[in-house]
């Protein structure tokens, strides 16, 4: 029974009950406390008891009514909480929540340093929360989402596995957006800066690529020596060459690997040009310079860098030149394994 229903029904049975004496009981009645004397009708004298009664009564209801209200309020504010760490849980980015009841600081307390995942379909949540479950799943399966319009891209940090992914979907949807990240890749992760350099190897030409350089690594490069292989116009003329494998510590097979793929790239003077600058300043490109050579049938010029050399130096290269002097219609690649070059070299 709400307060107000009971405090009107509760009058009217003083006022009946006062009334109903009354009119059997008229009369009067004297009570002496202290040495006051009351001289009251007796219906008063009913009705008293029951006006106390009715007074402690309310002050009891209301006593309890307000302490169930505050507590009806801090369960409801415990379910805000609940629902907005439910929302950052979602978000791979939990945050610290203070609970007022007992039992949500045992259970949901957790949350606090929890990343929920769903893997299934989920009824009856709010607007809020099932929004932002269909786009962090939609993240998780490739999708590119605009964090900023979902206006928590400011609130994501750096390192957020939503935020991260988010971004290695865009660089494998939008290659563009690779070079974006190499711009200012201190406002990414590791990941994401490596991810946007493979992109940037996979896709881009070497004039862009060009400025990028110190940042590659071998297996980069080779990226780049598929691409020329598989015949892509990506302009690496020598001097690009040049720029790409100054930071690399590239060995001897890289170097056989890098004269191999050049061989019908470029011309012959510019390939000879590179590489004979090459074995200048590295010792392990001699053999991929020396590979050239026989490979342009100039002979004269291989004989005399074998006399340059020990001749303990370069074993499967002076075997090759005893079968072409005589006259022996082998092919290099037919004889020559790369990597046995190397090791007896």
């Amino acid at each position: 029974m709400r307060i107000g229903t009971y405090m009107f029904t509760g009058l009217v049975f003083i006022a009946l009950v006062a009334g109903g004496v009354y009119l059997l009981y008229p009369g009067y009645h004297s009570v002496t406390v202290m040495g006051i004397t009351l001289n009251l009708p007796i219906a008063a004298w009913v009705a008293l008891p029951l006006l106390l009664l009715y007074l402690l009564t309310i002050l009891h209801m209301v006593y309890h009514g307000t302490r169930g209200y505050f507590r009806r309020r801090r369960i409801y504010r415990d379910a805000e909480e609940l629902g907005d760490a439910l929302y950052w849980s979602l978000l791979k980015e939990p945050k610290p929540h203070q609970y007022g009841t007992p039992i949500m600081k045992e259970t949901a307390s957790l949350l606090n340093a929890s990343r929920l995942e769903v893997v299934g379909n989920v009824q009856g949540l709010g607007d809020k929360l099932a929004r932002t479950v269909e786009w962090v799943r939609a993240i998780e399966e490739g999708e590119v989402i605009d964090l900023k319009e979902k206006k928590v891209e400011k609130l994501l940090s750096r390192e957020n596995p939503l935020r991260v992914r988010n971004q290695l979907n865009r660089i494998a949807k939008e290659p563009d957006f690779a070079e974006e990240v190499l711009k200012d890749r201190e406002r990414y992760t590791p990941e994401v800066g490596e991810a946007a350099l493979e992109s940037l190897v996979r896709h881009a030409d070497c004039y862009k690529l060009k400025k990028y350089a110190p940042m590659l690594a071998k297996r980069h490069f080779f990226t780049l020596l598929d691409r020329v292989e598989a015949k892509e116009e990506i302009g690496c003329s020598p001097d690009m060459v040049r720029a790409f494998i100054e930071p690399l510590d590239l060995e001897c097979v890289d170097y056989m690997r890098l004269a191999r793929t050049m061989l019908r790239r470029i011309t012959p003077d510019e390939n000879l040009a590179l590489f004979s600058d090459l074995a200048k300043k590295h010792e392990c490109a001699q053999n991929a310079y020396l590979y050239l050579l026989f490979e342009y049938e100039m002979l004269e010029k291989a004989k005399q860098f074998l006399e340059e050399h020990d001749e303990n130096e370069f074993k499967p290269f002076r075997a090759y030149f005893i079968l072409k002097k005589g006259k022996y219609p082998f092919k290099i690649d037919d004889l020559i394994d790369p990597d046995v070059a190397c090791h007896d070299s």
